[in-house]
């Protein structure tokens, strides 16, 4: 705390010694409305300042007590209009090194004092710096950025200015995390962080509490190592997820209102931080890399803007970075699938790693927005993303049987569905009533010789699945394609397809269908053959019936349906001492005995 605090009643100078040496605020009543814990029926900007609304809802966070003992280190203060005009000279002969000052909240307000207060804070040879307060149910992260930008002095990394600061912390006059979720409020401050990055090419200080941080953004450790941190509480040991350390610590506040903060380092350590952009990720990665030695190669050109982040250009690959991924590199034919999908801007979004070995012998990357591209020497570099990577990645990936992506994602021909093929002579449709299904092999081949999607089968909505002796998948249109290695793959569906499956589909008498469905030479009826010397044959006025064994070769010897008997009523069914089927315009039965065929008619 600033020490011996001593104030003239009624008088307009309020003397604050730190030390040895006075800190003079001219005109301090502001204090006594300052005093009290910061919760407002309504927004009012004019009553926001750095850690006002901190004692509302963490009682310890400062201590309102003299510290037995000040921290170490360059020592400095935060102001706003509150301390109206502050004595700048007395506060540098008083020991403090640095300040920050309050410029803007919103879109709409700049405090009144911030010009007087940074200017004159300079002037006194402080190293000087400008904050925003907060306020996301307001408006965006960029308007918000582009506001501060606009208002908040000189950005230059001069040795006199420090970077600009982003106070977040509970909401002065609503919901605490001002209605948004832990996702919304991290993209909030990924488009503020990267919108100052981008307008000031600095990186803004992230000022918080770990307790508002874990509830408002799930303690999120996404912004650990790319924006500094100033710690606002007694306990600067308790930081938010990925901090190791604060850059700032605000440790105290006296009755007066002036905040008492220290930075972590030497008076050395704060001159250069005045003159550095901030950790850099861009040419922090690249050197992690192994600089100009690595696989990229020399930088080409200046840092420039992508959507949400920025980016560098390297002889042979490009280095991206956004708040929410950090920095990743991409190169070779996945860049250049990558740029050609649209990059950072398109679906893929931002790079989660750097290209890596794939299982299956290839290279990968993986992007943001749940997507990837995959490269191999005989497919090339094709993206794959959302339910279709899902499946893909289910089903075994880049090893397992569909192998690498052959083809980007892309529309179905019939316009509503997506789809990607792979390798190894397989696909994986999705439409959003089926989701994302693999088809493959002869199957696949079946399925898109007869029409694929705009076949009457449609989408798959099964994977290839295991039947007893084969393989087979379901079709969204009441379709099924079976395969086995004696009979192929050949689809059956609607009313033939449910009568097979009532009699016991491939582990019934019939067996695995041996004809796709096709139409009766009468033009009337529909039928499959199967390959246990059986049929399903079906017409609008019959129904689906089952016909197999001596009865279905005596019926067809006779002409099947063109026959006087007309197509089966019935399914083959039992008779004393045999079988019958019963047809339009009579029967047929089987005696068993000695395997005498009968015929008659109605």
């Amino acid at each position: 705390m600033f020490r011996g605090l001593a104030r003239a009643v009624g008088g307009s100078l309020l003397v604050v010694a730190m030390g040895t040496a006075g800190l003079v605020l001219a005109g301090g009543a502001a204090d006594a409305t300052q005093s009290t814990p910061h919760q407002a029926a309504t927004w009012n900007p004019a009553n926001d300042y750095m850690g006002s609304t901190i004692k509302a809802h963490e009682s310890q966070a400062r201590a309102m007590v003299v510290p037995a003992t000040t921290p170490t280190g360059p020592q400095g203060i935060d102001v706003s209009h509150w301390q109206n005009t502050v004595n700048w000279p007395q506060v540098a002969a008083s020991g403090v090194q640095f300040a920050y000052m309050k410029a803007t909240e919103g879109v709409g307000y700049v405090d009144p004092m911030f010009s007087t207060n940074y200017s004159g804070s300079a002037a006194a040879g402080l190293l000087r710096g400008a904050y925003h307060f907060a306020h996301p149910d307001s408006s965006s992260g960029i308007a918000q950025a582009q506001y501060f930008a606009a208002n908040g002095g000189s950005w230059a990394a001069d040795g006199h200015t420090l970077p600009p600061v982003l106070d977040i912390e509970y909401n002065p006059s609503g919901p605490t995390c001002y209605g948004l979720s832990a996702n919304a409020m991290i993209g909030w401050i990924s488009d503020f962080l990267g919108t100052m990055r981008d307008l000031t090419g600095r990186i803004p200080t992230i000022y918080t509490t770990a307790n508002w941080w874990s509830s408002c953004t799930g303690n999120t450790s996404l912004f650990a190592g790319i924006a500094p941190l100033w710690i606002a509480g007694s306990d600067p040991s308790v930081l938010p997820a990925g901090y190791s350390g604060y850059t700032f610590w605000q440790y105290g506040q006296n009755s007066a209102q002036v905040d008492e903060d220290v930075f972590n380092g030497a008076t050395t350590d704060l001159q250069a931080f005045s003159t550095t952009t901030g950790v850099d990720p861009l040419p922090a990665h690249y050197a992690s890399l192994g600089g100009a030695n690595s696989f990229l190669g020399a930088p080409s050109g200046s840092e420039y803007a992508t959507p949400g982040g920025w980016a560098q250009n390297y002889a042979h690959g490009v280095i991206y970075y956004s708040p929410a991924t950090g920095a990743w590199s991409v190169d070779g034919a996945i860049l250049g699938d990558y740029q050609a999908t649209g990059g950072p801007g398109g679906p893929l979004g931002y790079p989660t790693n750097d290209e890596s070995s794939a299982p299956g012998g290839g290279r990968f990357n993986d992007f943001s927005n749940n997507g990837s591209i995959y490269w191999s020497a005989n497919t090339s570099a094709h993206e794959v993303q959302g339910a279709i990577r899902s499946e893909w990645l289910a089903v075994g990936g880049s090893s397992g049987p569909l192998g690498f992506p052959a083809t980007d994602e892309s529309s179905a021909a019939d316009g509503i569905g997506r789809f990607n093929d792979f390798s190894n002579s397989g696909s994986i449709y999705w439409s959003a009533s089926t989701g994302a299904h693999e088809v493959q092999g002869a199957i696949r081949g079946e399925w898109l010789a007869i029409g694929g999607v705009r076949s009457p089968l449609g989408y798959p909505v099964t994977d290839e699945s295991a039947a007893t002796n084969g393989r087979y998948n379901n079709f969204s249109n009441n379709g099924s394609i079976y395969w086995s290695a004696s009979t192929g793959a050949h689809e059956v569906q609607g009313a033939i397809r449910g009568e097979w499956l009532a009699t016991g589909g491939v582990n019934g008498p019939l067996g695995y269908p041996a004809s796709d469905e096709t139409g009766t030479p009468d033009g009337v009826g529909r039928f499959n053959t199967f390959q246990n010397n059986g049929s399903v044959y079906w017409t609008a006025s019959t129904g689906a019936h089952e016909i197999q064994g001596a009865i279905r070769s005596q019926w067809i010897a006779m002409g099947a349906q063109t026959s006087a008997l007309g197509y089966p009523t019935s399914d083959e069914y039992g008779i004393t001492g045999g079988r019958r089927n019963d047809f339009q315009h009579g029967y047929i039965t089987w005696t068993a005995a000695n395997g005498a065929i009968t015929v008659g008619y109605f």
